[in-house]
């Protein structure tokens, strides 16, 4: 999963959307996941976005019933899917199994679903990665690394959404800037949004420079929410801040 985090400092210096999904691709094929769906939909259905390397899996059913964006978007966790798990979801519809079944002509036999963004916001979606491992392979070698994996669809998407972005929403500067790149964590709870992002990225082992150049702010400025974030932790170092992220 090393070669996910390299390409990072990568895709934050890609310029439009074919080079960020070209790196995006290349990497997740060497970590495993050869199979890899960006979609994301307004609120009503009605533009929906989809970059995949298999666009004919969306041929047999449109991508607005897609199951990912039907199911996987309530929440950030993190859900298993493909035809592995399918006995996991007996709720899904006849249509929505059979679609899944399908996919794994196209080598999507298990994988993850990963939100980015949630059905209350204005557009939500997220990626939906796949591989030809049975259940009992994708659990060993795969799944375990889901952190890693979901650091990595997070900072592509920030990417995809800056972008892709309007002129209007690029004037909006920093506003624009601070979307939240920090999935939901009760035990980050008391932090602020700004703050939580500053402490997840830390805890992936990146230095406080490349913290900043990700957040759009100053060396000085991280440091500055780092502090304020231990002292309302009550923990002191970064091997604190990643064991409280992460531990289950």
């Amino acid at each position: 999963m090393k070669a996910l985090l390299t390409t990072c400092a990568e895709i934050e210096h890609l310029a439009d959307t074919p080079q960020v999904w070209r790196a995006c691709v290349a990497a997740l094929a060497k970590a495993g996941l050869p199979v890899a769906m960006h979609l994301s939909s307004d609120a009503a259905r009605k533009d929906i976005r989809v970059l995949s390397t298999h666009p004919e899996i969306h041929k047999s059913q449109a991508a607005a019933d897609d199951p990912f964006l039907e199911w996987c978007c309530s929440s950030y966790d993190i859900t298993k899917t493909g035809v592995a798990f399918l006995d996991d979801y007996p709720y899904l519809a006849e249509d929505e199994k059979a679609f899944i079944r399908a996919a794994e002509a196209h080598g999507f036999r298990s994988g993850l679903a990963v939100p980015m963004r949630l059905e209350s916001s204005g557009r939500f979606g997220g990626f939906n990665l796949g591989t030809g491992l049975d259940r009992a392979a994708f659990l060993d070698q795969i799944f375990p690394h889901f952190e890693a994996i979901r650091f990595f669809c997070l900072v592509v998407h920030r990417r995809l959404e800056e972008v892709e972005a309007h002129p209007q929403d690029a004037a909006m500067g920093d506003q624009f800037r601070q979307r939240l790149l920090a999935p939901a964590s009760q035990r980050l709870s008391g932090l602020s949004p700004r703050e939580r992002e500053v402490i997840y990225l830390q805890a992936q082992g990146l230095p406080r420079k490349e913290v900043a150049r990700l957040c759009g702010i100053s060396p000085h400025t991280v440091a500055e929410y780092t502090t304020k974030a231990y002292r309302k932790l009550g923990i002191n170092n970064r091997t604190e801040a990643a064991r409280l992220v992460f531990d289950r």
